[in-house]
């Protein structure tokens, strides 16, 4: 039978909450219509023991694929050029679908074909409070071109990576390829939409995701132990923007124009806040080394960020590249 969805699940050390994940997906009355593939990151844990045994027990369903470590970019890398349903969605190890509304989703996409269904979805924290994102009714239900969503959305996706399922093909014949590390979410959720045409909501509630956990990427730890990374993952998009924008329609231009001014924003950001990369002693070569990089490749996104002003009246990006002081360093406020 044909798997209408591919369900990728990057898993690095996730012994604790693997279980649960694969249990999300594979006890619901549609398994026969999904592909899963686990894919083991070189973890040194039991995650991969685990997934084995219940590959052994779901053969038709549940594919584990185990790899030298390489990054979260590189499993979702390798679960695209695998995958065999007619969508694709991503389930990270320690988070997990809501069993019974991932029947409900399937048989949408049974009926459906869109190049891009968003899911609703919620955040679990690990105090236990929950937030709900639900899409309003009138978005759901329906095909809506891409372009119309995003000039009536003020030129803004505003779609969670929980939310996103991209049509396959879209993927693969695009050779769709994210960063291999932290930060290939943000890769992965803006690179396809240029090759989207059209999408559909629906309020099912399928993706949980857990929030809190020690390590995550989004923690200000984790930006500072990742800074490279995100430093990596922007310049990777803003060269492809920079190569492509001429033949993009404007509305999905000025869609990326927005998204990645704020990607420049934050690796400024990121390389001169003393709470983040500015404290220390590298990240001024680095910063230096980000600005002529933006100079050189994209001189509409220099410009504009020139413009960033932190507590609405300080320009600070353009006095450290006229005079050479970063003013993050010089208040606590800022």
């Amino acid at each position: 039978m044909c798997k209408i969805l591919t369900i990728a699940i990057p898993a690095y050390n996730m012994e604790k909450y693997v279980g649960h994940c694969l249990d999300s997906v594979l006890h619901t009355d549609t398994a026969n219509t999904i592909e899963v593939l686990l894919i083991n990151d070189g973890s040194k844990d039991s995650t991969l023991r685990i997934a084995q045994e219940y590959a052994k027990k779901w053969p038709e369903t549940l594919r584990v694929i185990n790899k030298p470590n390489g990054g979260w970019g590189s499993v979702i890398n390798c679960a695209i050029s695998e995958a065999t349903g007619k969508y694709f969605k991503i389930l990270d190890a320690d988070d997990w679908f809501d069993t019974q509304a991932l029947t409900d989703f399937i048989r949408l996409l049974q009926r459906t074909d869109v190049d891009l269904a968003a899911s609703s979805y919620t955040f679990v924290y690990e105090n236990g409070k929950q937030e709900e994102y639900i899409y309003p009714t009138h978005q759901c239900n329906r095909i809506i071109p891409f372009s119309q969503y995003i000039k009536e959305q003020g030129f803004s996706h505003n779609l969670c990576l929980a939310s996103i399922t991209f049509r396959t093909e879209i993927l693969q014949k695009n050779k769709i390829k994210v960063a291999d590390r932290y930060y290939a979410d943000i890769d992965f959720g803006m690179s396809p939409l240029l090759y989207v045409k059209n999408i559909c909501f629906t309020q099912t509630n399928l993706y949980k995701y857990y929030k809190g956990r020690e390590g995550q990427s989004t923690s200000i730890a984790g930006y500072n132990a990742h800074l490279q990374d995100f430093i990596d993952m922007g310049s990777k998009l803003i060269k492809n923007y920079a190569a492509q924008k001429d033949s993009m329609s404007p509305e999905i231009r000025n869609m990326y124009l927005k998204d990645y001014t704020n990607i420049a924003r934050f690796s400024y950001y990121l390389l001169m806040s003393p709470m983040y990369g500015g404290k220390h002693n590298n990240s001024s070569d680095k910063l230096k080394d980000f600005d002529t990089f933006l100079k050189q490749t994209s001189p509409e996104l220099y410009t504009i960020t020139a413009k960033i002003k932190i507590k609405r009246i300080i320009p600070y990006i353009q006095i450290w590249r006229k005079t050479g002081i970063n003013i993050l360093k010089l208040r606590t406020w800022i």
